[in-house]
């Protein structure tokens, strides 16, 4: 009988354990910091604006004629503006015979380089915009960075979707 009562508080356990989690996350809502907030509010208003990027190489195989796309890496992107314009890294489209871009919806693009500025790292992209609603970034006013200033950094880091991290200006 006893072993009964250990199994089924077992089985009914992990129901009580959703109930737990979200009257605890309800209740850190109410202690975060305007800090937290503003960070939040920051990742909601411009993730929209960042994408993912995909290269491939066309690779020939030993046992078949036909060309594959191999994909050789990835990295991050943002929307410039609502005519399909990309910027990257140029690292990360430096080698590919291919590129592609997911934007936040999920959706994938074909990308083409137009521009590219290697002493700079810098590459931009552009993906056919016939029917998407893009979400350009709104830039920032360079002239305000100073040593200290928070900034924050959003990407999709070894492929991960979506990442943010907040650091300070350590230099200029």
């Amino acid at each position: 009988m006893q072993s009964a009562s250990v199994l089924l508080a077992a089985l009914l356990l992990p129901l009580a354990a959703p109930v737990t989690g979200n009257a605890q996350a309800q209740d850190y809502a109410q202690f975060s910091t305007d800090d937290e907030a503003n960070n939040i509010e920051v990742f909601k208003r411009t993730s929209p604006s960042v994408v993912n990027i995909t290269n491939a190489r066309r690779v020939r195989s030993f046992y078949s004629l036909n060309p594959q796309d191999v994909p050789q890496g990835s990295g991050t992107g943002f929307v410039w503006d609502d005519e399909g314009h990309i910027v990257t890294n140029f690292h990360v489209v430096q080698q590919a015979d291919r590129v592609l871009v997911t934007l936040q919806d999920g959706m994938t693009y074909d990308a083409i380089p137009v521009g590219v500025a290697p002493n700079h790292d810098l590459a931009v992209l552009k993906i056919d915009v016939e029917e998407i609603d893009l979400v350009p970034i709104v830039p920032g006013d360079s002239s305000l960075l100073e040593v200290g200033r928070k900034v924050v950094a959003i990407g999709n880091p070894f492929g991960l979707d979506t990442t943010m991290t907040v650091g300070v200006v350590s230099a200029l």
